[in-house]
C-alpha cells in the first residue's frame, strides 16, 4: 500500500497550517490554478503569471495577509515571493522550468497542487450533482451492449460500479449536509437568522435533486429493477462471465480466481446498492426532511417563548420603576403635560397601554345642522324589497338544490347534454350546481366523451342523487 507522505513534501501542508496564513495561501494557490484551467498549455510564462498574481493581489489587499515587508515591496515582488515559495522543494505545489529554446522561465503547477486547488474549490463551493444521471448512465451502459461488447469489463461492469459507488457517495455525503444543516439551524437565535436558514434550506440543489430521485414521473424507481434484472442476465451469461473476467485480469493484473472474485463482488455490491442500501439512505434523507421541518418549528416556538420571557422581564422591570416613582414622589413632581405619558391601570400589571403618547382631545370646530326627513311606511317596506333583491344570490347552495331536483324530477340519473345552456344565467347555474352537488347530496361522475353545447364543446358527465 503506497504511502502519500512518500509522494509528497515534507511541508506540502504547512502553509495551510494555522500558525501561518493559511487563508492567503490557499486564496493565491486556487487563483493559479484558475489561471491554468483557463489556458490550453499545461504550463505560463513566469512573467505572465507574475503580472497576474500581482494585480490579484493588489486588488484584494485588504482580505489577504501578505508575508515579510510587504510595505517595502512592489505588488510584483510579493507575487514573485510566493511564486518562488510555491515552487520550493519543501511545498512543491509549482515547478519552475526553462524552455532550452526561446531561454525563458515557465510555471507548472504539479499534479499533487491540481489535486490540492481542486480539494479546496470543491470544500469552498461543492459541485452541484445530478443525482439521477447515474442511475441513467448505469440503464444506457447496459442497454447500449453494441458499445462494450469488445470489452464488457471495462466498458459496462468497471463503468457501472463507478457510477453506482458515485450515487452512493453522493446521497451519503447529502445525508451529512443535511444533519450539519439541522445542527446550524439549532443555532440560530433570531427570527430573521432563522427565516434566512430555512430559505438557505429550500432552494438548496440536494432539495431538487431528492426530488428528482423520488418522483414517479422520473421512473427511477422503474429503472432500477430493470437496471437489476439485466446485471443478473448479464452475470449469469457464460460468455460475457468468462470475457469479463478475461478483461479484469488484463485490466487489473489479477490472476484468474482472484479476477472472478473481483467481478463478483462488483456485481453483488451494485446490486446490493440498488436493491436495498439505496431504499435505506432514500429513507434516511427523507426523514431528515421530516425533521428538519419539525426541528424548525420548534425553533420558531422557542424563539417565540424566549421573546415572550424577555417582554415579561420588561413589564416586570417597568412595574418596579413604576412602583419606585410612587414610593419617592417622582410622579408628583412630572410636569402637568407628562401626566398622562406613564400610568398604571386598575389591574396592578403592565400592559402595551399602560405606557403611551397622550392623544390630543378632540375638539368641537364648527357646528353642523342637517335637515332630516321622515320616511313612510310604504318607503321601508319599497326600500326592503330593494335590499332583498339586491341580496338574493341566484347561485346559492339552496336555490341550485332545487333546480338539480326540479331538472330530475323522477329520473335517477341527469346527463350533461340535459342540462339547459342556452343563455350565461343557464351556464352559470349549471357551473354552481355541479360545484355544490356535494354538499347537496349529488354526485358527478365524468363519462366518455363531449357534447356540443351552443358554441361549446365540453366534457360529458352525469349527475345522481345519492
Amino acid at each position: 500500500m503506497n504511502n502519500i507522505f512518500d509522494v509528497i513534501p515534507d511541508n506540502y501542508f504547512n502553509l495551510l497550517a494555522s500558525n501561518s496564513n493559511y487563508r492567503t495561501n490557499s486564496f493565491l494557490l486556487q487563483f493559479i490554478y484558475q489561471q491554468y484551467d483557463n489556458e490550453i498549455s499545461y504550463r505560463i510564462k513566469r512573467t505572465v503569471l507574475r503580472d497576474e498574481l500581482a494585480y490579484f493581489i493588489s486588488e484584494n489587499s485588504r482580505e489577504l495577509i501578505v508575508e515579510g515587508e510587504a510595505a517595502a515591496k512592489t505588488y510584483q515582488d510579493i507575487a514573485s515571493d510566493y511564486l518562488r515559495k510555491f515552487a520550493s522543494k519543501e511545498v512543491g505545489w509549482l515547478e519552475e522550468e526553462f524552455d532550452d529554446s526561446t531561454f525563458e522561465k515557465y510555471v507548472v503547477i504539479t499534479e499533487q497542487g491540481i489535486m490540492l486547488a481542486e480539494l479546496l474549490n470543491r470544500l469552498g463551493q461543492p459541485e452541484k450533482e445530478e443525482f439521477s444521471s447515474y442511475v441513467y448512465n448505469i440503464y444506457n451502459t447496459l442497454v447500449s451492449k453494441e458499445q462494450w461488447s469488445q470489452d464488457p469489463y471495462v466498458g459496462a461492469l468497471k463503468n457501472i460500479y463507478k457510477n453506482a459507488k458515485s450515487l452512493s457517495k453522493s446521497l451519503k455525503r447529502m445525508s451529512t449536509y443535511i444533519r450539519k444543516t439541522i445542527e446550524k439551524l439549532m443555532q440560530e437565535v433570531s427570527y430573521a437568522s432563522l427565516t434566512e436558514n430555512i430559505i438557505a434550506y429550500c432552494d438548496g440543489e440536494f432539495i431538487k435533486e431528492y426530488t428528482r430521485l423520488t418522483k414517479p414521473q422520473n421512473n427511477i424507481h422503474i429503472y432500477r429493477g430493470k437496471i437489476i434484472d439485466m446485471l443478473e442476465e448479464m452475470q449469469n451469461d457464460i460468455e460475457i462471465y468468462k470475457q469479463i473476467a478475461a478483461g479484469c485480469m488484463g485490466e487489473e493484473e489479477l490472476g484468474e480466481w482472484e479476477a472472478q472474485e473481483k467481478i463478483d463482488s462488483m456485481f453483488d455490491s451494485i446490486k446490493k446498492f440498488l436493491k436495498d442500501d439505496y431504499l435505506r439512505i432514500i429513507a434516511d434523507i427523507k426523514h431528515k426532511l421530516n425533521l428538519y421541518i419539525t426541528m424548525a418549528l420548534g425553533r420558531f416556538r422557542y424563539l417565540k417563548d424566549h421573546e415572550v420571557d424577555m417582554r415579561d422581564k420588561v413589564e416586570k422591570t417597568l412595574k418596579y420603576i413604576l412602583e419606585k416613582m410612587d414610593d419617592l414622589g417622582m410622579k408628583e413632581e412630572l410636569p402637568e403635560q407628562m401626566g398622562e405619558l406613564v400610568r398604571i391601570n386598575q389591574s396592578k400589571y403592565i400592559d402595551v397601554q399602560s405606557i403611551r403618547q397622550p392623544r390630543n382631545k378632540s375638539q368641537v370646530r364648527k357646528q353642523f345642522v342637517a335637515e332630516t326627513e321622515t320616511l313612510t311606511t310604504q318607503d321601508v317596506d319599497d326600500l326592503k324589497k330593494i335590499y332583498e333583491r339586491e341580496a338574493r344570490n341566484p347561485y346559492s347552495k339552496k336555490i341550485t338544490k332545487q333546480y338539480l331536483k326540479a331538472l330530475m324530477g323522477e329520473k335517477k340519473v341527469l346527463k350533461s347534454n340535459e342540462l339547459p345552456l342556452n343563455s350565461k344565467e343557464d351556464l352559470l347555474l349549471a357551473l354552481s350546481a355541479v360545484a355544490y352537488a356535494k354538499e347537496n347530496g349529488f354526485l358527478v361522475e365524468q363519462e366518455d366523451g363531449y357534447f356540443e353545447m351552443g358554441n361549446m364543446i365540453l366534457k360529458s358527465f352525469r349527475i345522481y342523487e345519492v
